[in-house]
């Protein structure tokens, strides 16, 4: 399942490497988020060359641009697939990756299955290995929540998960971390997971107008909004305790610029206060920044001001 938005440049080393998959059955949806370049019809084109694959694709196309989760909920909300992955449209996948996953569904039961992938730089590439899960699916998760990439188009899933579960990308106002809010629900659900040890998906970090090249305070505010979804989710489900101190490490890291000025720091207080008896043990943050979050979750806000003034005179900000 691939949303489409403004990636002429990109499109076609995608979708070649997703129509020539090893893997036969697969159900192509490609979704046109009003896309204001020539996309589609690079798309297009590539398609024809692909005969065989052509009755197995289907373009919706958005009259409006709706935003990537709204994107990918056309396409499964029509998927028929027993298994679902998305990939992005500027990013690419090695030949063998849907097969070599869905074999590892059929031979050892998973539900879900998560692979490898790599970062492709201009000159280089750095290569990511994701988390491995056991059987104890609480300490896994835990461990799935602190990484650093959890995101949805390395893992696939099964399509009774989406249903039984009635699941979907959270349309909010939100872009940013919007993979980590439904892979956390997704994982949660899942009755077997199995972590792929091998490098299957290629992430572009060539296209300039990649969300995650663009982090500011819009995102920082998406973040947020995610993170507090997950946590009245769980809430809702009577697991929240099983999970809090990740969430609220996760909490910190989104709020931590608050920090950084005294006009912010009402914000910071009155932001999910849960998350503040996990400041000193929050991998994400510095020990200057713990320092001034205790100090101001303690009434001693004193010692965040002069650390801050001691900063401008460093920094000049």
């Amino acid at each position: 399942m691939v949303p489409i938005y403004n990636v002429e440049k990109y499109i076609e080393k995608c979708v070649r490497s997703l129509l020539e998959q090893t893997f036969k059955d697969i159900e192509y949806i490609f979704v046109n988020d009003a896309t204001p370049d020539n996309s589609m019809y690079v798309l297009e084109d590539i398609i024809s060359e692909y005969p065989s694959r052509m009755k197995n694709c289907i373009i919706i196309n958005h009259s409006e641009n709706k935003g990537v989760a709204a994107a990918r909920n056309t396409g499964l909300n029509i998927s028929k697939g027993e298994y679902v992955i998305y990939c992005d449209s500027d990013d690419w996948i090695e030949h063998t990756m849907l097969e070599d996953m869905y074999r590892v569904t059929q031979e050892q039961n998973a539900e879900i299955v998560t692979c490898d992938f790599r970062m492709a730089y201009n000159n280089h590439c750095v290569d990511y290995h994701t988390v491995d899960w056991s059987e104890d699916k609480i300490a896994s998760l835990r461990n799935y929540m602190t990484y650093g990439w959890t995101v949805l188009w390395n893992i696939l899933v099964k399509r009774d998960i989406y249903v039984q579960n009635k699941l979907k990308s959270l349309e909010a106002d939100a872009a940013y971390c919007e993979d980590f809010n439904l892979s956390v629900k997704l994982l949660f659900h899942a009755g077997k997971i199995v972590h792929l040890d091998k490098i299957l998906y290629n992430y572009n970090q060539m296209n300039g107008g990649s969300i995650m090249r663009s982090l500011n305070e819009k995102t920082m505010h998406d973040e947020q909004v995610m993170y507090l979804d997950v946590i009245n989710y769980f809430k809702e489900r009577g697991v929240y305790q099983d999970y809090e101190k990740q969430l609220g490490w996760r909490i910190l890291k989104s709020k931590q610029e608050w920090v950084l000025s005294v006009k912010t720091y009402d914000k910071f207080l009155k932001l999910h206060p849960d998350s503040h008896k996990y400041i000193w043990s929050c991998p994400y943050i510095n020990l200057k920044l713990k320092i001034m979050m205790w100090s101001l979750t303690h009434h001693f806000s004193l010692i965040s001001r002069f650390m801050l003034f001691l900063r401008f005179l460093k920094h000049g900000k």
